[in-house]
């Protein structure tokens, strides 16, 4: 009895924990018969659908938008680019916005995106991918200056350093075999038109004319002019002096430098301009060419040209390709444009 008292509540706490576990077992053989003692309750139904919700339709829409829009794409540059001031006479020029050429002749967008030094004050004679060609001409052509294979037309570097333009002389002389097949053409002296320049020619049609000149010592040189003989015919012509009409000869010679024709009557003297051109390619180590009126010559491994013209300023050629004619300055005129003060980087 005194070991029952001495541990009553251990023996109460046994006892209530004998009942928690009857009950429990007694709990889970009942839940089984639940169900058919307890039949849950009918919910009344039209048996149409559900309306459509417009927040959850207009959720879903929402949701399939964002899912098609871009992604962020990385191009590689910064976010936030400063903006480039430079001091130039005491203020600051903001390169871009201020519409103020740091080189008179290039734009300054140009210079930046090809990444030259805008702080250099020879920028615009300077030579960034050395294929000859200054920035200015690189600018002014549209091509790349970063890269030796994208550079201005190789005509653009010639220069007109030395001109010789005379008068050449013809007459038409006579139809050696009577007929217009073939003709006998002289070359006139300059100084005196009544002299033959040199021995008589004789000239089938497209044969170049050339000038026959005799020097000191007796002996005869040729050298050929842009003059061709293009044909020969025979007009009719009223002569007062016999009252009759007679047959005249006439002569066409076509100048293949400018493509004009000059018309002979048997018997006359014509001038035609014949020119000698020294042309200088600028470029480093560049050639000179000796060309004539009319004469063809080939810049580098561009395409060919022909002189048509020369003046005292100028030379005209014309691209044997494309037909094209270019101004070849004489080698005094004008360069690019001054350079102006170097500017300071802020």
């Amino acid at each position: 009895m005194d070991q029952i008292k001495a541990h009553y509540d251990r023996y109460l706490l046994a006892a209530a924990g004998l009942l928690l576990a009857g009950v429990a077992v007694f709990a889970a053989l009942n839940a089984a018969g639940l169900g058919e003692k307890f039949t849950p309750p009918e919910i009344p139904t039209t048996g149409e659908p559900f309306a459509a919700d417009e927040k959850i339709t207009l959720l879903r829409a929402d949701h399939g938008g964002k899912e098609k829009q871009p992604t962020w794409q990385d191009a590689g540059h910064p976010l936030f680019i400063s903006r480039i001031y430079l001091l130039r006479e005491g203020r600051l020029v903001d390169i871009l916005e201020s519409g103020e050429e740091l080189f008179p002749g290039i734009a300054n967008a140009w210079i930046l995106e090809n990444n030259l030094d805008y702080t250099d004050p020879r920028l615009p004679d300077a030579d960034a991918d050395g294929d000859g060609f200054s920035n200015l001409e690189e600018f002014r052509a549209k091509t790349n200056p970063r890269d030796p294979a994208s550079k201005p037309a190789l005509w653009t570097k010639l220069r007109l350093t030395a001109t010789k333009i005379d008068q050449l002389r013809v007459k038409f002389m006579s139809l050696p075999t009577g007929s217009v097949e073939e003709v006998s053409i002289n070359t006139i002296s300059e100084g005196n038109p009544s002299e033959l320049s040199g021995s008589t020619r004789f000239y089938r049609q497209g044969d170049a004319i050339v000038l026959a000149d005799r020097g000191a010592d007796g002996k005869e040189s040729e050298q050929p002019t842009p003059l061709k003989f293009e044909r020969a015919e025979l007009r009719k012509q009223f002569n007062p002096t016999t009252n009759v009409e007679e047959e005249v000869p006439v002569a066409f010679l076509r100048n293949t430098a400018d493509g004009k024709e000059i018309e002979l009557r048997k018997g006359e003297v014509k001038d035609s301009p014949y020119s000698l051109a020294t042309l200088l390619d600028t470029r480093s180590g560049g050639t000179t060419y000796q060309v004539r009126s009319g004469e063809t010559f080939k810049v580098g491994d561009a395409d060919s040209y022909k002189l048509v013209d020369v003046t005292e300023e100028k030379a005209i050629i014309e691209n044997l390709q494309t037909a094209e004619q270019h101004e070849v300055p004489f080698q005094g005129a004008a360069s690019a444009a001054e350079v102006p003060s170097e500017p300071t980087i802020q």
